[in-house]
């Protein structure tokens, strides 16, 4: 069920994250450090959540509706006046709109309530799911951002900050930091004709650099400038020709991936994305190994050999939405044609992708144990 209320959703993904049920101050608390919600422009956000407990919930005076309808979603559980508020449905979801689909509109609401994430800022990480979703749009160039493509994969993203030196905290630190904290990045680019945000992908820091930009007064100061990759051409544009891609021992690999992790202040573009292509081509090999001909989803025997006697699987990238980062090992899968196109573009792409993920996350059990 999806409820159009902001509060009525964040009162619902308080109280899920409470385990079904809190006190109004446990609720008001994990409202306020959910931050997907700007609760300084409220003179009484509080209020704002007990009122709206108050008309979806049969339990009060001012319910407007059917016990039991769509809209009766709070009850009281030790009774009216109490202040302790649980969930009437065990499992309540607000909308989504994953999987994301490359290049469709999204209204910037519905992301926010499918995703989390501040709605006004243009750097948002999430609260609900390890990611950080960075807006981008032409109204920034007057103070001093100014977004764009360098090329059909390199994305340049200004930090956040109006006046003064821009610096490292919030969500530039966020960005910054985006790969040590495991954190996904989506980037969504506002089309200023009808205001709706265009998904372009998910993305992986370079570097960062500083230049010299004017604040909203005019006054010239340092801007930070964030280098992005998108994923999709690091992890499946790798040279076939690397000779990473002629190893075949798991630990050998894994090591390789993992290793490559540790050097992250690099500016230089270009070493910087040799460095991430050792590294995606000792995940896919890593995949390709672990998969042992058998596609990681299916588990049906590769559907044809290539013309170096190798048994085709594609690598794709697992949209965890949870721990983990788009470039380990263990969020990668072989997988055949077929179930890869079904992963993409079905009507459960979401609970298929979820079902690789478990399958994948028990392969790395195992080989963990045997290790």
């Amino acid at each position: 069920m999806f409820n159009t209320n902001n509060w009525v959703n964040e009162t619902v993904i308080a109280i899920n994250s409470l385990k079904g049920e809190g006190t109004l101050e446990d609720i008001y608390e994990q409202v306020k450090n959910n931050k997907n919600i700007i609760i300084e422009n409220y003179t009484d956000w509080k209020a704002q959540i007990r009122k709206n407990i108050y008309l979806h919930s049969s339990d009060c005076d001012i319910f407007r509706g059917k016990p039991g309808d769509e809209n009766d979603i709070f009850y009281s559980i030790d009774g009216k006046g109490t202040g302790r508020w649980g969930l009437r449905k065990k499992s309540i979801e607000t909308t989504s709109i994953l999987p994301l689909s490359l290049n469709k509109y999204y209204k910037r609401s519905d992301i926010h309530d499918s995703l989390g994430g501040n709605r006004q800022r243009g750097i948002s990480p999430s609260r609900k799911y390890p990611v950080i979703l960075i807006f981008s749009g032409k109204r920034g160039n007057e103070y001093g951002y100014k977004d764009g493509w360098q090329n059909e994969s390199i994305f340049f993203y200004t930090g956040e900050g109006q006046t003064g030196p821009q610096e490292f905290k919030e969500g530039n630190l966020a960005l910054k930091d985006h790969i040590k904290n495991s954190k996904d990045v989506y980037l969504f680019e506002k089309n200023e004709k009808n205001g709706m945000y265009q998904y372009k992908g998910q993305l992986e820091l370079l570097g960062f650099q500083y230049k010299d930009a004017p604040d909203k007064f005019g006054n010239i100061r340092k801007v930070i400038v964030f280098q992005f990759e998108l994923i999709d051409s690091i992890l499946y544009e790798v040279d076939e020709k690397n000779e990473i891609l002629r190893l075949d021992n798991l630990n050998e690999l894994r090591n390789l991936a993992i290793q490559s992790e540790s050097n992250r202040e690099l500016i230089d573009i270009k070493e910087r994305k040799q460095i991430i292509r050792r590294r995606a081509a000792a995940i896919k090999k890593y995949a390709l190994v672990r998969a042992k001909g058998k596609c990681e989803s299916c588990e049906q025997i590769a559907p044809f050999y290539t013309a170096e006697d190798q048994p085709f699987l594609e690598v794709h990238h697992l949209l965890r939405l949870s721990d983990g980062g788009a470039d380990h090992p263990e969020n990668v899968a072989a997988i055949c044609p077929n179930c890869h196109r079904r992963a993409h573009y079905s009507n459960d792409a979401v609970t298929f992708n979820n079902s690789i993920i478990d399958k994948i996350k028990i392969k790395e059990e195992s080989i963990k144990q045997d290790n």
